[in-house]
């Protein structure tokens, strides 16, 4: 159940779900990944640079070059893998989804206490693959991160997917509004959920 309010967004939870939350400006809920929907990844990476920033051990996943990645987010430190048909170290095709969940479970099994993930290339992986693979990659990564303490943000635009797609994609990952993300983190009020 969602409430809002002045700025707030909290999703109250089942007293079943004992799940810890990964500490940050937003308290997301470990062994989750969350479809960030929206034109504008930026606020994906902020989120993202916050939680590391605060000392929780991040992996990038991306289109975009990662040393842009690494100065335009002061993410020095973090591993960031290249989605590319450009070859290189830590470039991976988008056609190469076996090796890059592999790459994201291994980052995840080498964090037990606790990780973030960002996925930002869904779209340049759909084009390549189909939808259908597209969606068993993403499916898959869901079904890893569940007993793990570890969140996925994953980065879409609605707009290019047809609906009926979107909607598969939407049904089994927990959504973001990343409209109403920004919101909320230029105003340094809480986003629970």
């Amino acid at each position: 159940m969602t409430h809002r309010g002045e700025g707030v967004v909290r999703v109250t939870e089942s007293m079943e779900n004992d799940h810890p939350k990964l500490d940050g400006p937003v308290e997301l809920e470990a062994g989750t990944c969350y479809l960030v929907k929206g034109k504008q990844t930026e606020t994906s990476y902020r989120l993202f640079q916050d939680f590391v920033e605060r000392g929780t051990p991040g992996l990038c996943v991306t289109r975009i070059y990662p040393e842009k990645v690494r100065s335009r987010y002061s993410l020095a430190s973090v591993p960031v893998w290249w989605i590319s048909y450009s070859p290189g170290d830590r470039h991976y095709a988008p056609t190469a989804v076996g090796l890059l969940a592999k790459v994201i479970e291994t980052f995840i099994d080498d964090h037990p206490n606790g990780c973030v993930v960002l996925l930002d290339g869904v779209e340049f992986i759909m084009n390549s693959v189909g939808f259908d693979k597209n969606l068993l990659f993403v499916e898959h990564m869901n079904e890893y991160v569940m007993p793990r303490r570890a969140v996925v943000l994953v980065t879409v635009d609605p707009d290019c997917f047809k609906p009926s797609e979107f909607a598969r994609l939407e049904r089994f990952l927990e959504s973001i509004d990343e409209l109403e993300l920004r919101q909320v983190l230029g105003n340094g009020a809480p986003y629970i959920r």
